[in-house]
């Protein structure tokens, strides 16, 4: 007996050396990362894209709409941070997965429970082990036979007994393929798939915020500019009615202005509606109740494009920043795993279980170290036939990779498309609003040509009118692109996914690596 525990120690030694092999498969990258172009510079010969994409530098991380220097953007956007319930339910959902990587993880550590019983028996003596040797019953043997009666002993006709433990106990299974390790390390990337996710929410919370005010700001002046309008077409309409009546102007001209003065009229309804589903919707990314918003705007709305340039840089080093691709990398890791925990089930298991503790009769010997106990058991456990349940599992798993694989190759590839396009529409609505501008300017020079005519006796006050008429409506197009300009920058930003918060990243669940 003695020589076979040393066997057993060296038996168990082995084992523990050999615990620290894995299953889980070494995959290549996927293609679309592999073949990832250096830069976003465009094809020769193709001028779409601005000379920014050839650009290296790196997107600073920052909070980037206070660039805005709008006090009241910011707040804004603080606030819906603090009070979005959408990003709270991701902030839980964090909460969540870094449970489950716990509870995924416990498996490593030996498993101890403590246990305190009593238990009280009373059976009648012919009954069990008291019936089996004789005791309680008319014959004192099995056969019946009475034995002499000076071998006779007194039985009790009942078996009363109380007995005391307590006990600890401790299971522990070898994980000898590695599958709780790739068990925790998929849930781990789980966990920071969804932290990334938590980013993603910040972003949309961010960028739904910014766009919804300069929406709100937008549609605020273009209302204020159809009710100007308003008001110069009635005065048109006046002086319309007012020539025809004195025979030197048409009809056609009063019915042209009359049409003018009804279609700019009816806009106003759908504008001012506009504006009031934009500040409500504003409410709900504050998480509050439609028209509670108005605590925090001013009277009147208003924004500055003074921006400065977002650079391009390397898509290998900023598609990485944005949360998506990070949470496809981790799904995807994630399932390459399991692949590992799946072929590792279909391999012997070996556990470990002990139990120790005192027994006793009496409560108050059940600390008597002489009542002590201990039992010990190894079990090993083999899957021979499942019905190709295991199989199937593996074959699951490989296939939730492909499917991980495919759809993260498909976000590598979104993204890449999007820096672009989101680099040549930031470009172009610049354009546009440079062109608009340029519009606004050459209406107010002729409007206030006209208003000097008009001044100097010159002119008359219908084409002053007209002039007015065309520089507000060269302003609601100025309105108009640069809400275009904001929502196309807030596109680059999400398309090139900065750090767009000063909050440190979710708190690493792992208590070792």
């Amino acid at each position: 007996m003695t020589r076979l525990r040393p066997c057993l120690y060296g038996v168990l030694a082995c084992l523990l050396a050999v615990a620290g092999c894995s299953l889980t498969p070494s995959l290549p990258a996927p293609e679309a990362e592999q073949d990832l172009p250096g830069t976003f510079a465009s094809a020769p010969g193709d001028t779409t894209l601005p000379s920014a994409a050839a650009d290296t530098a790196r997107m600073e991380s920052q909070r980037w709409w206070t660039a805005f220097g709008d006090s009241t953007l910011t707040t804004l956007v603080d606030t819906a941070l603090a009070e979005n319930f959408d990003l709270r339910a991701a902030e839980a959902r964090v909460e969540e997965l870094a449970a489950q990587f716990r509870v995924a993880r416990a498996p490593l550590f030996p498993s101890i429970d403590a246990n305190g019983q009593y238990n009280y028996q009373s059976q009648p003596a012919n009954t069990g082990i008291g019936g089996a040797i004789g005791g309680g019953g008319e014959s004192g043997s099995p056969n019946g036979e009475q034995p002499p009666e000076s071998d006779q002993q007194p039985v009790p006709d009942r078996f009363a007994f109380s007995t005391y433990q307590a006990t600890l106990g401790l299971s522990y299974e070898l994980d000898f393929w590695g599958r709780v390790r790739s068990q925790r390390k998929a849930a781990l990337n789980q966990y920071f798939a969804t932290a990334a996710d938590l980013q993603t929410a910040r972003i949309s919370v961010i960028s739904q915020t910014i766009s919804t005010y300069f929406q709100a700001a937008s549609l605020q002046r273009q209302v204020q500019l159809g009710r100007r309008t308003v008001d110069l077409l009635e005065q048109r309409l006046d002086i319309a009615e007012d020539r025809y009546a004195q025979g030197i102007a048409s009809s056609f001209q009063v019915y042209s202005v009359q049409q003018s003065l009804e279609g700019a009229r009816a806009e106003q309804p759908q504008l001012e509606n506009q504006l009031y589903e934009a500040r409500s919707q504003l409410s709900v990314l504050l998480g509050r109740f439609a028209g509670q918003e108005r605590a925090l705007l001013p009277d009147s709305l208003s924004f500055s494009l003074d921006l400065s340039p977002v650079p391009a840089g390397l898509p290998s080093d900023l598609l990485m920043q944005r949360p998506d691709v990070r949470a496809g990398a981790r799904r995807l890791e994630a399932a390459r795993q399991q692949i590992g925990v799946a072929r590792a089930e279909m391999l012997p298991s070996l556990s470990l279980t002990g139990t120790g503790g005192t027994q006793s009769s009496a409560l108050s010997s059940l600390i008597d170290l002489d009542q002590r106990f201990a039992n010990f058991a190894a079990q090993l456990t083999a899957p021979l036939f499942q019905g190709g349940r295991l199989r199937a599992n593996l074959d699951a798993a490989e296939a939730r990779y492909q499917q991980q694989a495919a759809t993260y190759q498909q976000t590598v590839l979104t993204a890449f498309r999007e820096v672009k396009a989101s680099l040549v529409a930031y470009e172009k609505q610049k354009q546009r609003l440079r062109d608009v501008r340029q519009q606004v300017a050459t209406a107010r020079d002729a409007y206030r040509t006209q208003r000097d005519r008009y001044e100097g006796g010159v002119g008359d006050v219908v084409a002053l009118l007209d002039a007015e008429r065309g520089l507000l409506q060269a302003r609601t197009r100025r309105a108009a692109a640069q809400l275009a300009v904001v929502n196309a920058r807030l596109a680059l930003h999400r398309a090139l996914g900065g750090t767009w918060t000063d909050d440190a990243e979710a708190e690493d669940p792992r208590l070792f690596q």
